[in-house]
């Protein structure tokens, strides 16, 4: 049979109250800890920080085949205003023949040329907003990121401050507490929820109901005795 006096009772069923208290702040601090939010966008972050090095690539590839047009027109220019000069210099018409065709396909070429140059710049320029899309996209969200962490940061200061203070209050009451039920408890803490009352004909630890014959037996013991649940074996504080 367990013995306590009625200060003894109430010591225990608020270390009992405690012990809850404290497992709900240490779930809402790990919970505060590991936010969604937080990961959701650090998560939009990596995808934008990957679509803005494929946006840059892209970009820079345009710029290069611009760059290799543009080369390629300069070339086929050079070429035209030679045969422009060597249009003036032929005497026969075999020749001039032979000089005209070769600048109509040098026209043509250049012509396809300025249009894939033309092309190209166009995509280049849409590539350009899409750089600079994805930058105020990235911008945004790290300061959506920034307000997340300040605010997380905040919740996990005042959790920690709270479990600081519970486990504190705990430990003043715990060691107030006789050796033997201090020992008691524990053993039944590490199997469950150690302390309860009742509710109706209920054990609030276990939320089972107890049978009317043991119910009877239980409230009819001495105010010093505690008797257990004979369903969780929890410690009943009537």
């Amino acid at each position: 049979m367990i013995i306590a006096n009625e200060k003894q009772q109430k010591l225990l069923l608020e270390v009992g109250t405690l012990d809850l208290a404290i497992g709900r702040a240490q779930t809402n601090l790990t919970e505060a800890e590991h936010s969604d939010s937080v990961e959701s966008i650090r998560k939009q972050l990596l995808e934008t920080s990957e679509a803005l090095l494929q946006a840059h690539a892209n970009q820079e590839n345009l710029q290069s085949d611009i760059n290799k047009i543009a080369s390629d027109v300069e070339l086929v220019e050079a070429r035209i205003q030679r045969d422009l000069e060597k249009a003036k210099q032929v005497s026969s018409e075999r020749e001039q023949k032979a000089v005209n065709q070769e600048l109509e396909s040098l026209k043509i070429r250049l012509s396809n040329l300025e249009d894939s140059e033309l092309e190209l710049m166009e995509a280049l320029e849409l590539a350009k907003v899409e750089v600079v899309k994805i930058t105020q996209q990235r911008t945004q969200l790290n300061l959506e990121l920034e307000s997340e962490l300040a605010k997380q940061n905040g919740q996990t200061l005042t959790l920690s401050a709270q479990l600081t203070e519970l486990s504190e209050k705990r430990e003043r009451a715990f060691t107030q507490l006789d050796e033997e039920l201090q020992k008691l408890y524990n053993r039944k803490a590490s199997r469950g929820i150690a302390v309860a009352q009742t509710l109706g004909r209920d054990c609030s630890a276990c939320r089972l109901s107890i049978n009317a014959v043991n119910f009877e037996s239980m409230m009819a013991e001495p105010a010093d005795h505690l008797p257990t649940c004979p369903n969780c074996d929890a410690m009943i504080i009537r």
